[in-house]
This record gives C-alpha cells, sequence and structure tokens, in this order.
C-alpha cells in the first residue's frame, strides 16, 4: 500500500490543477528567460500573461523537462527585477512563485499522510483504510487549496487504476464532494473532475460543476484561482484568447473576464448542463 499510494501522490503532484503543458523550449540563459518573463508579466495582453504564467509554472512544478536553466536561478532572477517593473508585476511574480512552493509542502503534507495508513488486513481492507485519511485533508478548511487539491487528485487517480480502490469506494469521493456544504470543497472537486481525472457512475455533468469553477475565477486563493481557470478551459474547449482571464490580476482587472464566462455559460446550459464530463 505504500507504493500504492506514493505512485499516485507523484503522478498527482506533476500533474497538480490540474495541468497539460507540452511546449518545448530551447535554452537561452537564465537571464534573457527572466527579461522574456518579466516583458509578459508586464504586458497589456492577457492572453501572453497567461502564457507567461504557463512557461513559468511549467518551469517550476517540472511539466516540462527540456528546459536547461535553473528554475532557482530563474526564480532569483525574477524576484530581483520584478520590483523594477512595478508594484503589479511584482505581485505576480510573487503569486506564482509561491505558487511552486505551495505544491512542494503539499506533497510533503500528503507523503506524511501516506505515512499514517494502516497496511494491516487484506489489500481490499487497506485501500478502505487508506481512503478516511486522503478525505479528511480533502475535508478540513485549515489545509492550503493545494493541499486539498492534491488530495483529490490523488483519491481520483486512484480510483481510476486500481479496481481495488474502486471496489473501496474511491470512485465515489468527488462526486459526493459536489454537494458538500463547504464552498472549497466543492471547488476542489469541480476542479479534478474537470480535469477528467474521475471515474463515477452517473458521471458528473457541466451543470454541477460549471458554476463552480466561473466562482472559482474570484476564489482569494491564486491557486484556486489558476486551477479554476485550467479547468474551464479543458471542459469548455474555449480557446484562452476567447475568454481569458490572467489569475494574477486584481478582483477589479478579473471582472470583465469574468463577466464573459457567465455570459457564455448562460447561453451554453440550456444545451449543455446534463452533458457528462468524460473520463
Amino acid at each position: 500500500m505504500a507504493r500504492a499510494l506514493h505512485r499516485p501522490l507523484c503522478g498527482a503532484l506533476v500533474t497538480l490543477a490540474l495541468l497539460s503543458s507540452s511546449a518545448r523550449a530551447q535554452p537561452t540563459g537564465a537571464p534573457a528567460v527572466v527579461e522574456r518573463l518579466l516583458q509578459g508579466f508586464s504586458s497589456a495582453d492577457c492572453v501572453r500573461r497567461w502564457q507567461t504564467l504557463e512557461e513559468y509554472t511549467d518551469r517550476m512544478i517540472g511539466r516540462v523537462l527540456a528546459y536547461e536553466e535553473p528554475v532557482i536561478d530563474v526564480t532569483a532572477g525574477l524576484r530581483e527585477l520584478a520590483p523594477s517593473r512595478g508594484a503589479a508585476v511584482e505581485q505576480k511574480v510573487q503569486m506564482v512563485s509561491d505558487y511552486g512552493d505551495e505544491a512542494g509542502m503539499a506533497f510533503a503534507r500528503l507523503a506524511k499522510v501516506a505515512k499514517t495508513v494502516d497496511r494491516s488486513g487484506s489489500p481490499l481492507e487497506v485501500w478502505r483504510k487508506g481512503l478516511s485519511p486522503l478525505t479528511k485533508v480533502l475535508d478540513d478548511p485549515a489545509e492550503t487549496f493545494m493541499t486539498r487539491r492534491l488530495a483529490a487528485a490523488v483519491i481520483a487517480e486512484s480510483a481510476k487504476k486500481s479496481s481495488l480502490a474502486r471496489s473501496a469506494g474511491w470512485d465515489q469521493v468527488l462526486p459526493q464532494e459536489l454537494t458538500s456544504t463547504d464552498a472549497t470543497t466543492r471547488l476542489v472537486a469541480s476542479v479534478v473532475i474537470a480535469r477528467g481525472r474521475v471515474v463515477a457512475s452517473p458521471a458528473p455533468t457541466m451543470g454541477q460543476i460549471v458554476p463552480e469553477l466561473i466562482r472559482g475565477l474570484d476564489a482569494d486563493s491564486f491557486a484556486a484561482r489558476y486551477g479554476s481557470t485550467h479547468a474551464l478551459l479543458d471542459v469548455s474547449k474555449q480557446p484562452v484568447d476567447r475568454l481569458c482571464v490572467d489569475p494574477t490580476d486584481t478582483a477589479a482587472d478579473r471582472a470583465a473576464a469574468i463577466q464573459g464566462w457567465q455570459a457564455w455559460w448562460e447561453q451554453s446550459k440550456g444545451r449543455s448542463a446534463a452533458e457528462a464530463i468524460g473520463h
């Protein structure tokens, strides 16, 4: 069971918000990368800012392995030079670099949780015992959004990969969390489901999760806003240049883009609300 839990933990970290970039970059040296990223973060174009955000998180979390510039050098350069580009750029860099730190802490937190599982008994019994600590993390308002999302991703990925996990009820957790009284729990479940990581019968529907994801665009946490944005783009099949939300923007700057998503859903829900989210 230790290995069984460790594998999805590792996989969930790499694919955390859940995230699917496959871009490749040629090494240009950390200073050149820093300058390009700073220009991107300071751009007036939302799409360019989004692409910059994607590249930087790719580098930090390891979604793209072709980058040769050490991420520690890129981050140090960004943090050093961002203040000279203005308070808004400095804040954006801080949000995104903190995101990478939060991902590492979330992994460490769940690695400790995995070690607490009682592995005595039959394989099915061990899977049953392993579920409860993860659901406690998922439901705990004291945990960070990133940690709760990682717990949800581990539950979902395990349910997809293991028939024993499904027999132990792992596939029913996230659909049930869509009716939670806790708004963050509902959002975490919606983000992971929208990223295609859930196996459940009946399958969750667009009408259950899209309103939660739109609400998540205005969440307090950057990680929640970023995850919601990614999930909406995935589940809606909308191009980023049509409905671009920069989760590093202020609430006032995000408002018009969020209204765009709300208008899209008002136009779409009549035909899409009952549509099942694909596996």
